[in-house]
């Protein structure tokens, strides 16, 4: 099957990098089919309910730098792609990557697996797993 807008998510590790390369391949393969690469940042609070914590002062421009880092190396991996972009998103990354999917017409999502195990999995959860069971759109779990 031919797919014309496949969305990749991106989070630097090894498996998402796996996925984004499995994700190149399948639109080289298409002339015309366009990439996006989605990193999903998502802020914990630092307060609820009664509790809190202290967070070190350059705490937020360290993950802006950390974020920045993995944008910069997504997009110098696609930037031979003719119609490839990456797209910061932010929340909780698998209703976000469902989200963004839905409202940007991707017909494809290429995902990592961390391999989680069975146990973790399910206490855990599963950013690929969730996606798989809401999508309303083919996924693709690179292993």
């Amino acid at each position: 099957m031919a797919y014309h807008h496949v969305l990749a998510a991106y989070d630097g590790s090894k498996a998402s990098n796996k996925a984004l390369q499995h994700a190149i391949k399948l639109v080289e393969s298409r002339p015309g089919s366009k990439l996006t690469v989605a990193h999903v940042t998502l802020r914990p609070p630092y307060a609820f309910a009664g509790f809190g914590m202290v967070v070190p002062n350059d705490y937020e421009e360290r993950m802006k730098e950390y974020q920045n880092d993995l944008v910069r190396q997504a997009e110098d991996t696609v930037k031979e792609l003719p119609y490839a972009k990456v797209v910061v998103l932010n929340g909780t990354p698998s209703s976000a990557l469902l989200e963004y999917a839905r409202d940007n017409c991707c017909d494809l999502i290429v995902i990592g697996n961390r391999g989680l195990g069975p146990i973790r999995e399910w206490m855990l959860g599963s950013v690929s797993h969730h996606v798989v069971q809401q999508a309303q759109i083919p996924v693709l779990v690179v292993k």
